[in-house]
Order: structure tokens, then C-alpha cells, then sequence
């Protein structure tokens, strides 16, 4: 009977471990788009993309979207940071239109190119992975600098001596931009909350006032220690309510 409980424990204990493991894995190892997303992808970057950036995304033209030149480039940015570039600015001056989920499933095909693993889900234009998903090699852990610039979702609130706080906040991860696109916002809303605390300063700016209770996106230089989180605003914007 004991050696028969003993066993049970260690069996709970080692799937306790696994998922532990498996939350430690950044989310774009997890699989963030499908395989017949990226199938698509190719197939709009063989019409549009190809005469650029060639057919195995080496470069001609405009840079190589794979290996260590991709890497350089978007390592640590978020996949709506790589959208948002192709988004706007792709492909140029060609005459092509492409539609914005098309530009998407060319996100998911240079994913696949550079080895990350697809998943069951589609990659959507209001996807929370857009901006929770950092571009890391593999074994790469998020890592966020202090005083760099972030961005992150939580629950506004008044503090103590009146000052404004995010309660609920996600985990922070890098930002290009100091302010969120269309895009952004919409995936924010969407983003899970998290369980720290932000002090906010140079609020006052952003009429957090009218936001008391509201799920915002915010964005700002980030000052990160045990015990004193801050965020020093550039972007504070309403992602939705924090009722749930």
C-alpha cells in the first residue's frame, strides 16, 4: 500500500514538473499558427514577397527573413512587431494587393522557415499571441532590461497617496513603438492579465481618471526590482473592462 502511494506521489510530482516545463516554454516555441496556415503564407509570398526576398527567404533585393539575419533584426520583438512592419509596408510599390490575414499567413510561413513549430490554432488578426509571442531562439528565455521600453496589459486603478497603479499586470515584454497600433489594441484586448503590480508614473497625461477600473494597454520605460515595479508611461490606452 505505501509503495503503492510512493509511486502515485512521484507520478503527481513528475507531472507537476512537466508542466511546470511546459509553462516555461516562451509561447512561440508552443506553436502559434498552423501548417496549412504557412502552406497559404508561401503561397502569398510566392507572389508578392519572392522577388525581394527570394524563394527561400535569403534576400535579394530587401534582407534575408531567416537565419541569423532575421534574428538580428526581430530577436526579441514580438511577432505583431514583425506583422506590423510587414503590414504596413509590404509589399512596396509593386502594384500587389494583399489583404491583411494574407500578410498574416506569410507571418506564419517565415515562422515555419525559421524553425518554429506550428501549432493547432490559427495566427488571426486579433490573436492575443501577436503581442504575447517574443521571437526567441530556441532555449531563449524573454529577458526585459530596465529602462527599456515595454509593453503590457493590466487592470487601472488609484493607490495609495493617489497614485495610479496596474494591478493584474502581464509579464511586460519589449516594445519597438511608444505608442500601440490599431492591431496592438485589438490583440491586447484579448491578452490574459498577469498577477504583478506597476506603479505608474507620468500618468496624468493619459486622463487615467475616466479609466479606473478598465483593462489597459500600456507602454513605457520599465524600472523592475523585487518589491518596486514601475513604468514610466509613454502609451496608456483602454483595452477593456477588468470585471472578470
Amino acid at each position: 500500500m505505501f509503495r503503492r502511494s510512493l509511486v502515485s506521489s512521484v507520478a503527481v510530482l513528475a507531472c507537476s514538473l512537466v508542466l511546470r516545463a511546459q509553462d516555461a516554454t516562451p509561447r512561440i516555441w508552443q506553436g502559434i499558427y498552423t501548417t496549412a496556415q504557412a502552406e497559404r503564407g508561401k503561397a502569398t509570398f510566392n507572389n508578392a514577397c519572392l522577388r525581394c526576398h527570394a524563394a527561400d527567404l535569403s534576400g535579394v533585393t530587401a534582407p534575408a527573413l531567416k537565419g541569423d539575419r532575421f534574428q538580428m533584426t526581430w530577436g526579441g520583438d514580438t511577432v505583431e512587431g514583425l506583422f506590423g512592419k510587414i503590414r504596413d509596408t509590404m509589399p512596396p510599390n509593386f502594384g500587389t494587393v494583399v489583404g491583411d490575414q494574407a500578410k498574416l499567413d506569410v507571418v506564419a510561413f517565415i515562422l515555419q522557415t525559421n524553425g518554429y513549430p506550428a501549432g493547432s490554432t490559427e495566427l488571426v488578426l486579433d490573436s492575443p499571441d501577436l503581442a504575447a509571442s517574443q521571437i526567441l531562439k530556441k532555449g531563449e528565455q524573454a529577458a526585459v532590461q530596465n529602462f527599456s521600453l515595454v509593453q503590457t496589459v493590466g487592470c487601472l486603478s488609484r493607490g495609495p497617496d493617489n497614485k495610479w497603479m496596474l494591478t493584474r499586470t502581464a509579464d511586460p515584454i519589449t516594445a519597438r513603438d511608444e505608442k500601440p497600433s490599431t492591431q496592438a489594441l485589438a490583440s491586447a484586448a484579448n491578452r490574459a492579465l498577469g498577477t504583478k503590480t506597476f506603479l505608474l508614473l507620468s500618468a496624468k497625461p493619459f486622463e487615467p481618471e475616466s479609466h479606473v477600473g478598465h483593462k489597459m494597454e500600456a507602454r513605457g520605460l520599465i524600472y523592475n526590482d523585487p518589491g518596486d515595479l514601475r513604468l514610466t508611461l509613454t502609451s496608456l490606452a483602454m483595452a477593456g473592462t477588468c470585471s472578470q
